[in-house]
């Protein structure tokens, strides 16, 4: 079940209160609500939400907040969790646990790949309890996996549609749904003045490009399906992000057109597992299975896992001029992507800039690595000295 919708519209307290509600059912269960960020779960969903409700419902000797492992103990012997996908000392231990609810609050920051590998977790088996998914967001852009999966129908990464549609269901809840709570000012002075997109997304609950979006020239006619991609290019190049969410954009050239030809990611692995991954896909060989070790332009902070990317070379890190460069190839007609290449296209649409102009870290892995690829080529001469 997915809550979408505008901003303070009770998305986050009702699925918290569903959360409570089932620990308290089903004695010794376990359940788990994670964000981006441990942090941000700690402050908006721990200390905001739900131990409010915690002690509204069950009084304040029913429960044990233990503070250094982030889970609350109920007297029934159920236990919620708090994490951070995006936190590499948080995930082993998130993770390294079976659970009867999973809760992702607030999707649009997670990864598709993030997503993904804590499905796996949701295993635990508590007589009459029957495991669930819980995730709400404010609405990001229509090529962003959870408006494919939800409201679409459609696999984040294939397109193809879902096996289980109805397993993915959703429920719009805006601000005026919950206007009782809300202070008396708040939709007609705030969300009513914000900017059109703002005010489109965080008022009415719609799917639409985020404000500042660094690639607005960005557009559908760019996109190309696999059959009308050129069946040769001049040379490939690729871009490779490290991390948490491990990221690679593989980009073929005609003259100065780039082609944006595929793109992987991962979460959670190794340097070395992600490369045999890309190995055993085909990442490195030609149409008639020629090998082609092309160049890997990577993160200039990956270190020594540079050396274990097939083609692995430190990339050029000029964020703003590559930005820049790529802007100036889409004016120009010059930038194509693959519709093959779904984190790309999850990513670019709500890849923008904060009020002080700095780029929003969030969801960012793919437009890393397709800078690299393709600026680090244009700059060679200065990677390679």
């Amino acid at each position: 079940m997915l809550l979408f919708g505008g901003s303070r519209s009770g998305k986050t307290t009702i699925l918290v209160i569903v959360i409570i509600y089932r620990a308290v059912r089903y004695a010794g269960s376990r359940h788990l609500i994670c964000r981006l960020r441990t942090k941000d779960a700690r402050s908006s969903v721990l200390h905001e939400t739900m131990m409010p409700w915690l002690k509204k419902i069950l009084g304040t000797k029913r429960f044990k907040l233990m503070v250094h492992d982030n889970y609350v103990k109920l007297w029934n012997g159920s236990e919620i969790w708090i994490g951070g996908l995006g936190d590499k000392e948080q995930v082993d231990k998130i993770l390294g646990h079976e659970y009867n609810t999973i809760y992702f609050n607030e999707v649009s920051q997670i990864s598709w790949a993030a997503v993904n590998v804590a499905y796996s977790r949701l295993a635990m088996n508590v007589p009459g309890c029957r495991n669930m998914f819980l995730y709400d967001c404010n609405p990001a852009s229509p090529m962003h996996w959870a408006y494919k999966v939800f409201i679409r129908k459609i696999e984040a990464r294939t397109d193809t549609p879902l096996m289980k549609p109805d397993l993915y269901t959703s429920m719009l809840l805006n601000p005026a749904d919950n206007a009782e709570n809300l202070a008396t000012d708040y939709i007609e002075d705030i969300l009513d003045t914000m900017p059109e997109k703002q005010r489109a997304r965080f008022r009415d609950g719609l799917w639409v490009k985020a404000e500042g979006v660094v690639y607005e020239k960005f557009s559908e006619e760019m996109i190309l399906a696999p059959d009308e991609m050129p069946e040769r290019f001049d040379f490939v190049t690729a871009g490779q992000d490290f991390g948490l969410n491990i990221t690679n954009v593989k980009v073929g050239w005609i003259g100065k057109t780039v082609y944006l030809i595929a793109d992987y990611g991962a979460y959670n692995v190794p340097t070395r597992t992600f490369n045999e991954d890309l190995t055993e896909q085909g990442w490195y060989l030609n149409e008639d299975g020629t090998v082609n070790v092309f160049p890997t332009f990577c993160d200039p902070a990956g270190g020594e896992r540079i050396q274990e990317i097939t083609g692995g070379v430190k990339a050029n890190n000029s964020v703003d001029s590559g930005i820049d460069y790529i802007c100036a190839l889409m004016e120009r007609d010059q930038f194509y992507v693959s519709s093959r290449c779904t984190g790309v296209l999850q990513e670019i649409a709500d890849y923008a800039r904060d009020e002080a102009n700095q780029i929003v870290k969030v969801n960012d892995h793919y437009m890393d690595a397709m800078r690299y690829a393709i600026f680090s080529q244009v700059q060679y001469g200065v990677v390679c000295s």
